[in-house]
C-alpha cells in the first residue's frame, strides 16, 4: 500500500512558511478571512459595503477600528503570528487553512522536537511533463546544501557552476538555482529542460539527481493550483503522520 508523504517543520520553520506563502501569493481573501477569528480573537469586523467585502481590525484594546487592505494583510497577519506565542494545536488549524491540507502537531522522535506534521499530495500526483514548472521557475530558486555536495560528490561540476553561493555574516550560506553564466543573473527558465517535440513534451536532463524543491513540487494541490501546474491528483489513501502525537 502507497504510504502518504509527511514533511515535518518546527514552529518557526511552519511561521516562515506561512510567510513564504503570503509574499509569494498576494493578496487571498478568502483564506484572510477564514484565519482572522484564529489569529484576531474579536479585534476584528468584517464589514459588507455593495459588493465589497472589508476587514477592518483593531490594534489594540484603547484604538478604534480600522479597515485594512488584502494586500497589507498577509505582512499583518505575519507580524501577529511571530509576535504572539499561539499553541501549536492553534498553528496547526492556522497552517491547515493557509496550505489546504491536513496539519498534525506532534514529534519527530528522531529530532526530539515538537513542531508540525504537513501532509503533502505527492502520491496522488501524476506529472503531465507540460515542463510549466521548469519555464517559469518560481518564487525562490534555491537548491539545498545537501544538493549541493550530492553533485560534489559525483563530480557534477557542469551543475555546480550553475549555483551561486551567497554566504553573508550571521546568516545560513543560501544555494541559488540556476545561474546564467553569461549574464551572471539567476535564470528563469531550467537550463536542463529538454522538450521532446515529436511528444509534445519535456523531460528533465539531471532527473535522477534534480534538486530537493524540484522533487517535491508541487507538494500540495494548493501549490499546483496557484503556480499553474496542470499535473493530475488522484485520491490516495488517508495515513498518519510518522511521528508522535502531541497529545501522546
Amino acid at each position: 500500500m502507497e504510504k502518504n508523504n509527511w514533511i515535518f517543520l518546527t514552529r518557526d520553520e511552519a511561521l516562515d512558511a506561512i510567510a513564504i506563502d503570503f509574499q509569494q501569493y498576494g493578496p487571498q481573501p478568502l483564506i484572510f478571512r477564514e484565519l482572522a477569528p484564529l489569529i484576531l480573537k474579536n479585534r476584528y469586523r468584517i464589514v459588507q459595503q455593495g459588493k465589497d467585502t472589508s476587514l477592518w481590525i483593531q490594534h489594540g484594546r484603547e484604538y478604534p477600528l480600522q479597515k485594512i487592505d488584502d494586500k497589507d494583510l498577509g505582512f499583518y497577519f505575519s507580524h501577529i503570528l511571530e509576535t504572539t506565542k499561539y499553541p501549536l494545536k492553534i498553528i496547526a488549524r492556522i497552517c491547515a487553512i493557509v496550505f489546504q491540507t491536513r496539519v498534525c502537531p506532534g514529534m519527530a522522535v528522531e529530532k526530539d522536537k515538537y513542531g508540525l506534521w504537513i501532509e503533502n499530495h505527492m502520491n496522488g500526483f501524476t506529472c503531465c511533463r507540460c515542463g510549466h514548472c521548469c519555464r517559469s521557475l518560481g518564487y525562490s530558486n534555491d537548491c539545498t546544501k545537501e544538493d549541493y555536495l550530492r553533485w560534489q560528490a559525483l563530480g557534477r561540476r557542469d551543475i555546480m557552476e550553475r549555483v551561486m553561493i551567497i554566504q553573508e555574516k550571521g546568516k545560513d550560506t543560501q544555494y541559488r538555482i540556476w545561474l546564467d553564466q553569461d549574464t551572471g543573473v539567476i535564470a528563469r527558465t531550467c537550463p536542463w529542460l529538454k522538450p521532446k517535440p515529436q511528444e509534445q513534451s519535456f523531460c528533465c536532463l539531471i532527473q535522477d539527481i534534480k534538486p530537493e524543491v524540484c522533487q517535491q513540487y508541487p507538494f500540495t494541490r494548493k501549490h499546483a493550483i496557484m503556480t499553474g501546474c496542470k499535473g493530475e491528483f488522484r485520491p490516495s489513501p488517508q495515513g498518519k503522520p510518522p511521528g508522535r502525537s502531541l497529545d501522546h
